[in-house]
This record gives structure tokens, sequence and C-alpha cells, in this order.
């Protein structure tokens, strides 16, 4: 009676304990997004604060302070199920990315081939010419699918494979597409997301863009004449930085050519520009030795030379002044990439706590971890999986509906 007697009062001791709704909001937008989804069914007020705008965006702001995360896509070839592939969520401080979060994922209609874009706000888009669209959030599972574009609808219709061929209701001459390219990214305005294919073809003579606004979620076609002869070039993806996307050019097939220019798409405009590279970079040099990314938030440019140093450049923001941040002697990361390469390297992310830079090359699953130090040398960050996709990546609540 009496042991009843005080866990009766201690109850009631507790639930005279009141917390302020700043303290918690401020204890809440530092946990984790998996937390942070189970915490929604707590009660109505933290459901709606954990999804308010105001929220997200804060939570976003204090993962990025934290650092930048990788995610690669696996996938288990020797123990594999159908239509399905891994995601793993690897911190940088991490030694190993066998040491990561792993969560499963089926793809239907997955035939062995798919990328994947940049993540932008923790948005990721899976695609493929002959799929739709799928974008998705990793940390909060969620995903959409989106209907196709015109020309995933010319290359299941074309695929003689196909059982299930897309009929164009308005069928037009098939036109020849030497490359196609797919970019991501985000309205710097009205922070609305946008996608973008982008592609050659014959006998038009500027490439054809068709773009979707996520909210929207229908492909519409984007004026190209400003771009006139050029072309884009088929080796290298595009990059989003600063509210643009940005490609390189090739010759009419795609390939690469020693007049090497930079296309620029304004997300928010829908415009195009065409313009010359930076001056740090050779006036002659091939575009395929000419590597671009986004690297922590900024446009990055480089150029891998005849002695085989790659310098790496990335602009100041809000201006058009660029700053030289690092350059990589290839002999030196060769060993991880199977010798020396003919393509440049990509740096994923800099890590701020260790003072390294992540390399990766494409189609190749090692990735190299280049202390910043020049009198340090080089570590192998490990990386075992078949499909060897991977892209610099924060958790957010950003919805992809």
């Amino acid at each position: 009676m009496e042991k009843t007697q005080k866990l009766k009062r201690r109850r009631r001791e507790f639930e005279k304990i009141h917390i302020p709704n700043e303290i918690v909001e401020e204890i809440m937008v530092r946990l984790p997004v998996k937390s942070l989804t189970r915490f929604q069914s707590v009660s109505k007020y933290w459901r709606t604060l954990i999804t308010s705008k105001d929220f997200g965006e804060r939570h976003m702001a204090l993962e990025k302070s934290k650092g930048c995360k990788l995610i690669f896509v696996c996938d288990d070839f020797e123990d594999r199920a159908e239509d399905t592939l891994f995601l793993k969520t690897v911190a940088l401080e991490k030694t190993s990315a066998s040491e990561g979060d792993e969560q499963a994922f089926e793809f239907q209609g997955f035939n062995g081939f798919l990328d994947i874009s940049e993540s932008c706000d923790g948005l990721i888009c899976f695609y493929d010419t002959k799929r739709a669209v799928e974008v998705m959030n990793p940390a909060t599972t969620m995903f959409i699918q989106l209907p196709l574009s015109r020309i995933q609808r010319l290359c299941i219709y074309m695929n003689p494979n196909s059982e299930e061929p897309v009929q164009d209701p308005n069928p037009v001459p098939d036109p020849i597409m030497s490359c196609s390219q797919f970019g991501f990214g985000k309205d710097s305005v009205n922070g609305s997301y946008k996608l973008v294919w982008m592609y050659n073809t014959s006998p038009a003579t500027p490439p054809t863009c068709e773009v979707l606004d996520l909210e929207g979620k229908k492909w519409r076609f984007v004026n190209t004449n400003t771009l006139d002869h050029h072309k884009i070039l088929f080796s290298q993806r595009p990059v989003f930085a600063n509210g643009s996307l940005y490609w390189l050019t090739g010759d009419e097939q795609g390939y690469a050519t020693t007049q090497t220019k930079l296309i620029l798409f304004d997300i928010h405009t829908e415009m195009f520009q065409v313009i010359q590279t930076p001056p740090f970079i050779t006036h002659d040099a091939s575009g395929d030795k000419i590597g671009l990314c986004n690297l922590d938030g900024r446009l990055c440019i480089s150029e891998l030379k005849k002695d085989c140093k790659q310098e790496f450049w990335w602009r100041i923001e809000d201006t058009n002044t660029w700053e030289r941040i690092f350059s990589v002697d290839l002999h030196s990361t060769s060993t991880w990439f199977g010798g020396i390469t003919w393509q440049p390297l990509t740096p994923l992310t800099i890590s701020r706590d260790t003072n390294k830079v992540i390399l990766s090359l494409r189609y190749q699953d090692n990735l190299v971890a280049l202390d910043l130090d020049p009198n340090s040398s080089v570590c192998h960050l490990y990386f075992s999986g078949y499909y060897g996709l991977v892209c610099p990546y924060f958790p957010s609540f950003v919805t992809c509906h």
C-alpha cells in the first residue's frame, strides 16, 4: 500500500514538470531523422513541429554543419534479390564504408542499369532512359515515381526487348540521339526542385531540353536556341551549383573536343548561356581532361594535365573569382585505381575535421582519402560494392511529394 502511494506521488511530481516548447524544439532539432520520424506519433504538437518548413530548414542547416556523409548504391552481386539495390550511408570519420548504415530498396523494372543524380537537400533521383525516374529521400524512405519524359518514351518504344512498349500519343520521326544527360537542382528564388533531361539530337542542331518541376510533375520542353551549334559532352554529367546546372560542350557527336566551353542553365529563369572555361584551363585542353563537380556547395573545375597532375579550383560564392584549392599527382593514387587513368578524378567532399579530400573515379569502387597536407601520404578509404555509385549527402526532412 505504502509502495503504491509512493509511486502515485512520484507520478504526480513528474506530471508537474513542464519543459518550455522552445527547449523541446532546441533538443529535437538536433536529433537524427530516423528518431524524429518516430516521434511524430507522440503528439499532434510534435508532428506539427517536426513537419514544419522552419523546423526542416533548421534541422538541415545543423546536419550540414556536422559535415557531409557519403551515400553508396550497392548491388550484392553474390547474393542478389531481383530488383533490389542497397543504399549505404557512411560518415566520413568511419575508417571503412562497411561500417555504415544500410537499407535495401526495390526498384521495379530494374535491369542492371541505373544511375543516381547529385543529392539536393537530401533528395536523390534514380534514373535511366528506359525506366521512370524515382525521386527518393533515403532518410525518411519516402519516394515518388515520375511520368516518363519524351526521351524515355522514345527509348522504350524503340527497345525491341521491351515487354510493354510505351506508345507516344503524338508520334514524331525518330530522332538520332547521340547522348543524353540528366540533371537535378533547386530554384534559388522560390525553392522548387527541377529535373532536367538534356540530349543531343540530329538533324536538329541545338540539343533538346526537357524540364520537370517536382510540384507540377509534368515534363515540358525548354527553348535551347541560344545554344546554337553547341552540343553537350557525353562523358561529363551536369553539375548543380549556385542555382544553375553546368555542362561541358562536345563535338557534333558529343565527343571531346579542344574547343570546350561551359553551358549554363539557370534553374529559375530556365535560360541557357554558353561561356568560356576559366582562364586557368589550358586553351586547347580536351574536354575529357576537364573535370566538373560540386564540391561542398561550390562549382569546382579541374584539368588533368599531360604530366599526370590535376589541379582543382573552385569558384568563390557569388563572384566570378576562382581559388586554387589543391592538386593531385595521379602517380600517388594509381595503386587504388588500377594504374594511371586518363580520366580526371572527382572530389566528393572535403572533411573539415581531418583536412582530407575524398576522391573518386567513375565506374571504380575504390575511394581515396587524400590528406591536403603535402607532406602526408595518401590513404585508402575502403569500399566494396559491385554497383559502385556514390554521392555526397545530407539527411533531411524534405518531401519529394
